[in-house]
């Protein structure tokens, strides 16, 4: 097996690498039609998320081949991130105080390197390196491979997406910093 490396790349330079990273993953038959998952939504998500506060990617290379990515940022004390549940939850939960919530976007992994631990090295790697009190992550509810990992690797579900222009996504968050 080759011995993967963990980098904090510049997301800037390797932006049409990482959309040509999120083709490849989202080309699989689960995807298949839902406009959401497009090179073209994805970029543009990519795009803004490079604007945030605190954006971070950290990704695993074989060589100089990227074979899965993490990214993430700070939700703002401004962030409109909360709205589109479909139940709304408490004040205590959806207030933000620019420090409180990391958000990660997204964790994938190239089918080759898949079942090697990848994705759960990114993700530690990258909340170790965080100073947010909690994490936020976001799977689809059929997804079971990647929903079973993130409640396995301590996150809890608090509510369902409800946009109008994509796919359902379980919301869950995780402590990360003392209580939340």
């Amino acid at each position: 097996m080759t011995v993967l490396t963990v980098r904090r790349p510049d997301a800037r330079e390797l932006l049409d690498e990482l959309v040509a990273v999120h083709g490849e993953v989202h080309r699989e038959p689960r995807f298949a039609g839902i406009d959401y998952f497009s090179d073209e939504r994805f970029r543009d998500r990519l795009v803004v998320a490079l604007r945030q506060p605190g954006f971070e990617l950290v990704a695993a290379f074989d060589g100089d081949e990227i074979a899965g990515y993490l990214y993430g940022w700070a939700l703002p004390r401004w962030t409109r991130w909360w709205t589109p549940l479909k139940t709304a939850l408490p004040s205590s939960v959806t207030e933000e105080t620019g420090s409180r919530t990391v958000f990660i976007q997204e964790i994938m992994v190239r089918r080759p390197w898949r079942g090697n631990g990848i994705a759960r090295t990114l993700h530690d790697d990258f909340l170790a390196h965080r100073a947010e009190e909690r994490g936020l992550i976001c799977v689809q509810p059929d997804n079971e491979p990647a929903r079973s990992a993130y409640l396995r690797w301590g996150w809890s579900p608090v509510a369902r997406t409800a946009f109008t222009d994509g796919p359902e996504f379980d919301c869950l968050l995780k402590p990360l910093r003392g209580q939340m």
